[in-house]
């Protein structure tokens, strides 16, 4: 087994591109320190020595601990199941052992350190800036000092960053594990009420009309066939979604005959965005059920999907009997369990940006100026939700 290279990579590329930041900021700090005490640096070395010094010491820290890194990390991963487990929980430093990583960070600093002191004296000689003078400050002691020093505080750092960041990533799994049981645990109520509701309708049908019962029960079959794998997948295509609303349509519609008059407008550009399962059936059947079926002539049901900006807009609207106080927290008849249980899978899938909005059409036109019709707003961003439960 191979340790992947993405382990390494991606960490030097962040290394090189933060190395501006701490060359300027290490110059700025030895400058000061020389300016603190004139009496130990002459002569003087400029902001500009220090700048490069400090880019070769860290150029030449990565040229070597890198393949050091790489080797003893790569050993590791092949033989050692604890250290792929320790990578996972704190990151890429922890797939060493600890007395190992000092022991590497050690031979680093006694390679990388000379060889960038040497590497130094010679652009210093080159720029005709280094003195003869032995013992003056660019000496290979005070340079293992900052280069020792640069090193630490670079380490320490990128370590405690390393360390945040799988906080964060574990933080952000336990999250999504915690939505998807969540989501899973919805949709596991949600679909035995849509069956039950379905099998009290096809009960009441038997002995009225017992060829409609039949009728029904065949397209009940077709139904479920079709749909209960697609309601545990993590997400559906809004294609699929209202293939699935036209297959329980088909249902209502045995039992409703002409009572049920259905109008679709789906804009063909949104076939293929995602949503979760199962969010416009359980506001159909709010509709038909609180809305339509009281109503002796029954009604029109109309179903729109548009994009609104950067949202997919569903909107479920019946031509029944509405319901006042709507969007009143405290229980009534037009949130039941289905509205209930949308509203928390949004939150889940979308967080605050999904949402349901249930408002009652009122008409001047009638002597009690009751509201007269329903329309069920579902506002998602079209990107895919982002807490979908894995398919199962």
């Amino acid at each position: 087994m191979t340790l992947p290279q993405v382990l390494l990579w991606p960490h030097v590329r962040r290394l090189l591109s933060l190395q501006p930041f701490w060359a300027l900021a290490f110059a700025t700090f030895f400058k000061a320190l020389e300016m603190a005490n004139p009496a130990h640096s002459a002569p003087p070395l400029s902001f500009v020595h220090y700048l490069v010094a400090n880019v070769i010491g860290a150029l030449t820290t990565l040229a070597v601990a890198a393949p050091l890194w790489y080797g003893l990390a790569s050993r590791c991963w092949r033989q050692s199941d604890a250290a792929r487990q320790r990578h996972a929980q704190e990151g890429m430093y922890a797939l060493l052992p600890r007395p190992l990583m000092l022991t590497l960070a050690l031979v680093v600093f006694l390679i990388s350190a000379p060889l960038s002191h040497g590497l130094w004296t010679l652009y210093m000689r080159g720029t005709g800036a280094l003195p003869a003078d032995p013992a003056a400050p660019a000496t290979l002691f005070i340079a293992m000092v900052f280069h020792g020093f640069s090193m630490l505080v670079i380490f320490v750092v990128d370590l405690f960053r390393v360390r945040a960041q799988m906080l964060r990533q574990r933080a952000e799994q336990s999250q999504r594990l915690h939505a998807q049981a969540q989501l899973q645990r919805l949709q596991a109520q949600l679909e035995p009420h849509m069956l039950f509701n379905t099998l009290a309708n096809l009960h009441a049908l038997i002995d009225t009309q017992p060829a409609a019962a039949q009728d029904m029960l065949a397209h009940l079959i077709d139904y479920l066939r079709a749909t209960l794998s697609a309601s545990r997948a993590g997400s559906v295509t809004l294609r699929e979604e209202m293939a699935h609303a036209q297959d329980y349509l088909a249902l209502m519609q045995v039992r409703m005959g002409r009572r049920l008059q259905v109008q679709m407008d789906i804009a063909p550009e949104l076939n293929e965005v995602p949503l979760p399962p199962m969010l416009v059936q359980p506001l159909i059947e709010n509709a038909i059920k609180h809305g339509l079926d009281p109503l002796p002539e029954g009604g029109t049901l109309r179903i729109r999907a548009f994009r609104d900006g950067e949202m997919l807009s569903i909107q479920v609207q019946d031509s029944g009997q509405g319901c006042p106080a709507i969007d009143e927290p405290r229980p009534h008849p037009g949130q039941g369990f289905g509205l209930k249980c949308i509203r928390e899978r949004l939150l889940a899938s979308y967080g605050e940006a999904g949402t349901l909005h249930l408002d009652s059409a009122h008409h001047a036109d009638t002597p009690d100026h009751q509201p007269h019709g329903t329309t069920a707003t579902l506002s998602l961003p079209l990107r895919p939700p982002t807490w979908a439960p894995a398919h199962s």
